[in-house]
């Protein structure tokens, strides 16, 4: 017995040792997180904005209305001033006219002429405007995919331009596995490769390399909803899709973990442990 009881424990070491010195083998990172891709919502026209009551990480489905633009103020105040503008146009028009018309010569017509050409101009401006404000222009702003609500630009009562960012969203359903590695490692990795995702509180999901995406480019990673730490920006960035990640209705975006890029001992041993029941 006490023989037996000294062979397993050898074993068990040697097995520890094989998991340990195994693991440190394979192809891994232990600087990656889940990351998604930001959806930037703007403003069609021009308008006050009235944003819906959602707080920032509030969800969104997609085609949830997150916010009203009206345009009636902005035209009020263009109204205003093409009348404004008319009023004078025609004050300079009146004051040449009532001047001595010898005295004017040709110049004075020639002025004439012009002022009479900008109130004309004038005029058909703030009728065309008084038309447009006669309705009633708004628009309904919606979230074009489902998600969190990373980022509100602009708040309540806000005047926007046309095309101005009032808020963006954190698209859940691109949810993808953000990786830094080595220069050695990256270069033994190829697109379509399988790796596994080991999170903080244990759970493995499987995952798929999708892009390789070297030191940059800046622009990628302004896309993104997290942007990595400057040491990770350091080592060649590497993007994985994960489909369960898409499936899990809580979103967790920025949960940290490992990616094992190739099969270690320990999925060797989850497997065995699957095969009898364990």
């Amino acid at each position: 017995m006490k023989y037996l009881l000294r062979a397993l424990g050898v074993l068990a070491i040697v097995v520890a040792l094989y998991i340990m010195v195994g693991e440190q083998l394979v192809g891994s990172s232990g600087s990656a997180f889940v990351n998604a891709r930001l959806a930037t919502i703007r403003t069609p026209i021009e308008g006050r904005v009235e944003m819906a009551p959602l707080a920032i990480g509030a969800r969104v489905a997609a085609n949830q209305s997150i916010a009203a633009v009206n345009a009636r103020h902005s035209q009020t105040d263009r109204t205003l001033d093409y009348a404004r503008d008319l009023a004078i146009a025609r004050a300079e028009r009146d004051a040449l006219a009532g001047e001595d018309g010898d005295a004017a010569g040709a110049d004075g017509d020639d002025e004439s002429l012009r002022l009479s050409a900008r109130v004309q101009a004038m005029q058909s401006l703030l009728e065309e405007q008084q038309t447009a404000q006669s309705r009633d222009v708004s628009a309904s702003i919606t979230s074009p995919v489902p998600g969190l609500v990373w980022s509100i630009a602009e708040g309540n009562a806000s005047q926007v331009a046309a095309g101005a960012t009032i808020a963006s969203v954190a698209r859940c359903d691109s949810a993808f596995i953000h990786a830094s590695v080595d220069e050695n490692l990256y270069n033994r990795l190829a697109i379509g490769d399988a790796a596994q995702f080991r999170t903080a509180n244990g759970q493995t999901i499987d995952a798929t390399i999708s892009l390789l995406a070297g030191t940059g480019p800046r622009t990628l990673i302004e896309t993104l909803a997290i942007a990595p730490r400057a040491r990770q920006t350091d080592g060649f960035t590497v993007l994985l899709n994960a489909p369960a990640l898409t499936e899990d209705t809580a979103c967790p975006l920025g949960q940290t973990g490992r990616v094992i890029f190739s099969r270690g001992p320990l999925a060797v041993v989850g497997d065995w442990l699957d095969t009898v029941g364990l």
